[in-house]
């Protein structure tokens, strides 16, 4: 059933969540190394984007 005002709780659930993770750092502790490979990496792999598609050339 709707809110009669229009107010969507799981978009303000999800704002709450985001600012925690990304504003407070208050995530579980194995979320870490995955948000700092998206940050340098832009990919939550260790690898650099360079370095990712190495493995193609092996194939042939």
């Amino acid at each position: 059933q709707a809110c009669p005002v229009l107010i969507d709780p799981l978009h303000i659930i999800n704002q709450l969540k985001r600012y925690l993770a990304l504003e407070e750092s208050n995530q579980p502790a194995e979320w870490n190394g995955m948000y700092s490979n998206v940050e340098n990496n832009f990919a939550p792999w260790k690898f650099s984007p360079d370095d990712r598609d190495k493995w193609t050339s092996e194939l042939g």
